[in-house]
């Protein structure tokens, strides 16, 4: 049975994450986590009236946050009927992303979907950050950054961002090669030209790709730009109606030399489809 965790803030985006998780695994034996943090901030100064107030603090977020939680898991028990899916909902006091880290290895988490900005203000400030955050600290598994407002749709059409000048893995493609035998979808690997001519490395890497993945269903694409890799990648998800962008998150990929722009953190702000991250 696939684990898949998903944090909440409890907002109407972190609501989509998981209505989105839920459906792209529709017809996938799954274990949903639900993960809900909270934090009391530590007083500089230690004595009883803090002490006190710390306590009473920790009591009600504690409190607010398992019952918030238990709405979500009634909902989910009385009205997705899929008897596929189970559903365990976690409070813990403490930072996301130490929560995040010790559940994916304690529980050996397949996938982590996250929303990428909550409501307004503070819950926009949290899921945003801590999705970037969750990014980089979590190396184990493949993360699904869900963009704020989009509505689910099957996917179609997958984008595979990559410089193809690293030799893929079957580990670090399995997930999007799972997403594509669940949901039968074009993979279209986009590379944004550094060079005249692809190198007999790219080449190779190309063949590789197309003998991985299901059979007639990759397609090769460069994209010319004068403008910011990023922005280029949206476009063109825009102009192909491409439903996922894939990357792969390793250290100094050819994004980051071309542009000198952390691709990552821009693609997770700003992409208007889910955002695939690929660990090495």
């Amino acid at each position: 049975m696939k684990k898949v965790l998903v944090p909440t803030d409890f907002s109407d985006n972190a609501w989509d994450a998981l209505t989105y998780a839920i459906r792209l695994y529709d017809d996938i034996p799954c274990h949903f986590i639900i993960l809900n943090t909270y934090q009391v901030g530590a007083s500089r100064v230690s004595n009883i009236k803090n002490k006190a107030r710390d306590t009473h603090i920790y009591r009600f977020l504690k409190e607010d946050s398992e019952n918030e939680l238990k709405i979500i898991n009634d909902y989910l028990h009385n009205n997705l009927l899929n008897n596929k899916h189970e559903f365990e909902t976690l409070s813990q006091c403490g930072s996301l992303i130490t929560s995040l880290k010790h559940i994916v290895n304690k529980e050996n988490v397949d996938i982590v979907i996250m929303g990428t900005a909550g409501a307004t203000g503070a819950k926009e400030i949290f899921m945003g950050s801590n999705t970037i955050k969750a990014i980089k600290n979590i190396e184990i598994c493949p993360i699904i950054s869900v963009p704020e407002k989009y509505e689910y749709k099957e996917p179609e059409q997958v984008a595979f961002a990559t410089d193809l000048k690293r030799h893929f893995n079957i580990i670090e493609l399995n997930c999007l090669r799972e997403l594509q035998l669940i949901h039968n979808f074009k993979i279209r690997i986009i590379h944004v030209k550094e060079e005249n001519i692809l190198d007999s490395i790219q080449e190779k890497n190309i063949e590789s790709l197309n003998q991985f993945f299901l059979e007639d269903s990759v397609t090769f694409e460069e994209i010319l730009t004068d403008t910011k890799v990023a922005i280029a990648i949206n476009d063109f998800v825009e102009d192909q109606n491409i439903n996922m962008v894939c990357l792969v998150n390793y250290e100094h990929s050819f994004i980051e030399k071309l542009t000198h722009e952390p691709i990552i953190k821009k693609m997770s702000f700003h992409s208007s489809v889910p955002l695939l991250i690929l660990p090495v």
